[in-house]
């Protein structure tokens, strides 16, 4: 089971190691920031994103066109199970939002999935006993229907919050994606909790939009944009509310079918290690002997594997600031000063001669870059 933020008692390092100065991504840029492995492309199971072709028809456009530039076809959103590249889902997402003009299409999308959506980590979530059982099943499991973005839940005394962050490297419609998780995870809590439940708070990390009616319609409670997560808030007490479908005999089956299928699934260290690493950047605690403890290796076998991939600890800990910061800077208006924040920076001039290294930049330069027309 992958640790809350309880679990973890170091805070990330500061060390900041070398990195590219070119401000394109050429190939010596990523091999700098991570070797071979910088390629890594995630997938995702359709089940969330099977509303896409419905709702672009309700906008009046034709769903084969704006799939074809994607290599992907409507005929495969009408299976659940249906693997498609994690950028491909990024790539659609983006020309929805460009061909309907909708700058909340994700969280349309979000609103049309549930826990059934989510596969075996899903229907673990509906058979749990409780809501906090649940939960963890999703946060565990999730990565057999999703690798490039992880659920985090995080509990800290009377507040937990249940989020998700994206660390698949080149993703560009993070808005849209982040926007649809946590409409999902809005979901998921009313179908255990009851449709009247609320969040107290929602965090999502781009731009407040133009129109944020939308979010105050589905999600009924105040919205924080520009925020450094992405999550749902809730008092703690609700983990402890039973289920009503709790059935302890499928929820047994379905934890044996997850195990089974995590056995025969081919395991990349460095895909694993960027995923708990993106988790670390929330919880501000993380060392390389923690992580390999979650990845059941000493930090020995770490490291030789990490160096087998041509890569590092610290050089995947770039490599992960480096893309969150980008993510940040694009798609928010958030203060240098609260980026370096929540990268686990010690001050912001380390943050930006870091940035620089990566990007031939600084993160203010880059940003203004982005920015112009």
């Amino acid at each position: 089971m992958i640790p809350t933020d309880q679990d973890n008692d170091q805070a990330v390092p500061d060390k900041e190691e070398t990195g590219s100065t070119s401000v394109k991504d050429s190939a010596s840029c990523r091999k700098a920031r991570g070797g071979r492995n910088s390629h890594f492309t995630g997938f995702v199971r359709v089940g969330p994103l099977m509303a896409i072709p419905e709702i672009l028809q309700e906008f009046g456009h034709d769903p084969e066109a704006i799939f074809d530039a994607t290599d992907l076809k409507p005929a495969q959103f009408a299976d659940p199970d249906t693997v498609v590249p994690y950028l491909a889902a990024d790539m659609l997402l983006a020309r929805c939002v460009a061909a309907t003009g909708c700058q909340h299409f994700g969280l349309l999308v979000g609103t049309h999935a549930g826990p059934s959506s989510l596969g075996v980590a899903g229907f673990l979530l509906q058979s749990a006993p409780d809501v906090g059982t649940g939960l963890r099943d999703l946060v565990q499991h999730l990565d057999l229907h999703d690798r490039g973005g992880v659920p985090t839940l995080l509990t800290r005394g009377n507040t937990t919050r249940l989020g998700y962050a994206i660390y698949q490297p080149g993703t560009k419609a993070t808005d849209q994606i982040n926007d649809l998780a946590i409409a999902i995870g809005c979901n998921i809590m009313r179908s255990l909790c009851g449709e009247k439940w609320n969040p107290t708070e929602v965090l999502l990390s781009h731009r407040a939009p133009r129109d944020i009616e939308p979010y105050r319609r589905l999600f009924r409670a105040p919205l924080h944009f520009d925020a450094d997560q992405n999550a749902v808030i809730f008092p703690s007490r609700w983990l402890h509310h039973r289920i009503p479908g709790a059935d302890p005999l499928l929820h047994r089956h379905l934890e044996r079918e997850a195990a089974v299928l995590h056995e025969f699934r081919k395991v990349d260290i460095v895909s694993e290690l960027r995923g708990l690493l993106r988790k670390s950047l929330i919880t501000g605690k993380c060392t390389a002997g923690s992580l390999a403890m979650q990845l059941c290796v000493h930090e020995r076998t770490l490291n030789r594997r990490l160096r087998e991939e041509g890569t590092s600890f610290h050089q995947e800990l770039d490599n992960i600031r480096y893309e969150v910061a980008r993510q940040y800077l694009a798609e928010s208006t958030m203060p240098i000063t609260r980026i370096a924040t929540a990268l686990n920076y010690s001050d912001v001039s380390t943050f930006s001669r870091a940035f620089k290294r990566w990007a031939g930049t600084t993160p203010a330069e880059w940003r203004n870059r982005i920015a112009a027309p």
